[in-house]
């Protein structure tokens, strides 16, 4: 078993990152509101992995003010996500 590392950044590195906007985002293509109709969550084992994540603070604040644990919700987003892609044969993003 390998350790898990973070890579940690002094406040110059983060000072010289460059700040993004959502019209510089990398343009997706949708999974329509069909997708999310039909996107059932499904809720994982104990055995999970702390990462960091991201998020646009409009989504932080949405999981965020729902009733049930916000980082569920966010993980059985990504796993409807998963087995949606899986079910139609796209194993990779």
């Amino acid at each position: 078993m390998t350790k898990q590392s973070t890579a940690q950044r002094s406040r110059t590195q983060v000072r010289r990152m460059a700040d993004f906007t959502v019209e510089q985002a990398i343009p997706r293509e949708s999974l329509g509101p069909g997708f999310w109709r039909e996107a059932v969550p499904l809720y994982p084992s104990r055995g999970r992995k702390l990462v960091r994540l991201r998020l646009d603070p409009e989504i932080a604040d949405w999981f965020a003010g729902r009733k049930e644990d916000p980082h569920s919700g966010i993980n059985a987003v990504l796993r409807a996500y998963i087995e949606r892609r899986r079910a139609d044969g796209q194993d990779r993003a």
